[in-house]
């Protein structure tokens, strides 16, 4: 190739990857499914968030070990579902940065 154009070979060979990739029903599955599963996972989170919040509040207010417990349970549970969540919006926020930053 020597300019920026692709040969007809080239092209030719292109549109045949992207009819066999656009024929494959479980490759669009997986994108798809890759799109919907951070959206479940907020969802979740943010549940598990107020749920621990309300046991908070109601061993706070009973002073009751089983909800203390329960508090401590989803607590542990709300940091491992929502540590990962808050990585990746950390990351998509440092690179949106790095490429507005470039000239």
């Amino acid at each position: 190739m020597d300019g920026a154009g692709l040969s007809d070979h080239e092209r030719r060979a292109l549109s045949a990857i992207e009819a066999d990739l656009e024929a494959d029903r479980s490759l669009q599955r997986i994108l798809r499914s890759a799109h919907t599963r951070p959206r479940h996972r907020t969802a979740a989170a943010c549940l598990l968030g107020a749920v621990t919040v309300a046991l908070l509040v109601a061993a706070s207010i009973t002073v009751s070990l089983p909800l203390i417990w329960g508090f401590a349970a989803a607590w542990t549970l709300t940091v491992v579902l929502a540590l990962p969540l808050f990585g990746q919006w950390v990351r998509r926020r440092w690179q949106r940065r790095e490429h507005a930053e470039r000239p």
